[in-house]
């Protein structure tokens, strides 16, 4: 009755007779829905999600890419677009997101700090200044960024959001995404942070900005489709690296899960339907 997942890769089996489409029957595609319904062994779908993928691109790393790199993508470039010379800050910067954007930043000429348990820190991308998650990294953060930093990204929510939004300079901006539970979290953090991003966003004269992946995918569809095909062939070309944890059987669903929560997978988990 319910199927969880955004993303998806796979084959075109058929077309409707009124697809208007460049796709194929044979062709190989990912991309992601605007809406949960990925864990399925066969999608009907409006061809406008599925992006053809390169011949050299295999089909485990295509579906890799699309949820945190269009989330990547989208910070950086359409709620924020950050020049040179400016700086940012993202949360988990060892997780999926935090390491697209760190990525994608990495040719900018910006000054990137991420927060992440020192344990992780040899994960990070180079060139990110590393900030301890479990101490003052606000405090740290503002040492180095006497003036605050451009751009905060933060996807915990609650506490977390006062703090970034304390580190921004006087035209910072802050922005909201994913709605991860925070570590001692629930609904509850998750709600006020919103209330408090929305009143931000009111009194900031919109500095305040939260991101819903699949909402922007949704409203930007041609963006989404030129977005996703150009993040693919950075991918081909080894410029960007998504990082795989384990590919499972889609009867392990639950045990994926089970990683996900207790925070053990060290990168992406796909789920393998039968052809």
């Amino acid at each position: 009755p319910f199927s969880p997942g955004y993303e998806f890769a796979g084959v075109v089996e058929a077309l409707g007779t009124e697809a208007q489409s460049d796709l194929v029957v044979g062709q190989r595609v990912a991309g992601m829905l605007p809406a949960m319904g990925a864990y399925r062994e066969v999608l009907d779908l409006d061809p406008v999600w599925a992006v053809p993928v390169p011949r050299t691109l295999d089909d485990a790393t295509a579906a890799l890419v699309p949820l945190n790199y269009l989330t990547a993508a989208a910070l950086l470039d359409r709620l924020t677009n950050l020049k040179a010379g400016q700086s940012f800050l993202i949360h988990g910067a060892a997780g999926g997101v935090g390491s697209a954007v760190l990525e994608l930043a990495r040719d900018r000429s910006l000054r990137a700090y991420g927060t992440a348990h020192p344990a992780k820190w040899s994960q990070l991308e180079p060139g990110v200044t590393p900030l301890d998650s479990s101490g003052a990294w606000d405090e740290e953060l503002r040492r180095r960024e006497p003036r605050g930093v451009d751009a905060a990204f933060d996807s915990f929510g609650g506490r977390s959001l006062e703090r970034s939004w304390k580190v921004l300079g006087s035209r910072g901006t802050l922005v909201s995404y994913g709605f991860s539970p925070t570590p001692g979290g629930g609904w509850g953090p998750l709600l006020a942070g919103l209330a408090s991003v929305a009143g931000k966003f009111l009194v900031s004269g919109g500095r305040a900005k939260v991101l819903g992946t699949p909402r922007i995918v949704d409203s930007h569809r041609d963006w989404y489709r030129t977005t996703l095909s150009g993040l693919f062939d950075q991918v081909a070309q080894g410029s960007l690296k998504p990082r795989l944890h384990a590919i499972l059987p889609f009867t392990e669903a639950l045990w994926a899960h089970e990683l996900i929560v207790r925070r053990q997978a060290t990168g992406k988990l796909l789920l393998e339907f039968p052809s």
